[in-house]
């Protein structure tokens, strides 16, 4: 049944996997204590995969709570794969604190069985939330410590991104040598794996930083490279960020003209893709 209802999930049948799902758990209900928790937790995993198909994230999230639980109470090594998954949904949603809770309980697993690659990837999955919390300081904290591990085992992308994290976080805290410091670092590796994305980005930071120091010609340099970057990709929001940020240094340069000319581009692209 749950075969089934995987298979019709593939078929993006919502609907058919979930009536699938619900008849695989109802019947491992009736069996009661000759159901293994494993087959139930499956059944429950299914309902709540089908009900994320059907855009029912709320009622998703908490279908695999109970799923959790079941896995937990077993010491299941699905665990930590499904409070991933429910961590993700609850990211897609921007439940920051929702999140941050189930990728803190997936490191401590990872950390205890030994797993020091996903440590670091549920480490850096903790930094994001706390990033999306705006709380800086434990961001560049959990960055820091995922940032260890990637290097222990060479993981060179993965450490770009801890690298931003850090820089974007001692911009926010307006400390714009550590912002470029960091960015900078960020930066190397862009350039040495090609990779636009980390380019623009660590740009973008750079930029921010120079403007916390007063040198707005350096920033604007590099806002201006990372526009380049930036426009050939669909990033709206990194986008809009650089335009963000050209408007806030034209300001600070007496540039209203060219200030009110950038927020007519933002106003445009905002009415669009918002």
């Amino acid at each position: 049944m749950i075969q089934l209802a995987q298979q019709a999930l593939y078929k993006t049948s919502g609907e058919e996997a979930l009536a699938l799902a619900e008849q695989a758990y109802a019947i491992y209900q009736e069996m009661g204590a000759k159901a293994s928790s494993i087959a139930m937790a499956n059944a429950i995993t299914g309902i709540g995969y089908s009900l994320k198909e059907l855009n029912k994230v709320d009622e998703a999230t908490t279908a695999l709570s109970g799923a959790i639980d079941l896995l937990r109470a077993s010491k299941h090594p699905f665990l930590v794969d499904t409070l991933r998954t429910k961590a993700s949904w609850y990211e897609e949603q921007g439940n920051w604190l929702k999140a941050l809770d189930s990728y803190l309980e997936a490191a401590q697993i990872d950390e205890i069985d030994g797993n020091r690659e996903f440590y670091g990837r549920d480490l850096i999955a903790v930094a994001n939330c706390y990033q999306g919390l705006g709380n800086w300081s434990e961001t560049i904290t959990y960055a820091l410590k995922a940032r260890e591990i990637f290097k222990e085992r060479k993981m060179i992308p993965e450490i770009s991104c801890c690298d931003l994290n850090i820089a974007v976080s001692h911009a926010e805290l307006q400390d714009g040598e550590q912002a470029i410091f960091w960015g900078r670092k960020a930066n190397d590796i862009g350039i040495l794996l090609k990779d636009n994305e980390v380019i623009c980005k660590s740009k973008y930071v750079m930029a921010r930083g120079y403007k916390l120091l007063g040198k707005y010609q350096d920033a604007e340099n590099l806002l201006l490279a990372a526009q380049e970057l930036v426009a050939k990709s669909s990033d709206w929001d990194q986008i809009a960020r650089i335009e963000k940020e050209f408007i806030s240094l034209y300001r600070l340069t007496n540039r209203e003209s060219d200030a009110t000319e950038a927020e007519r581009r933002l106003f445009t692209l905002t009415e669009i893709v918002r």
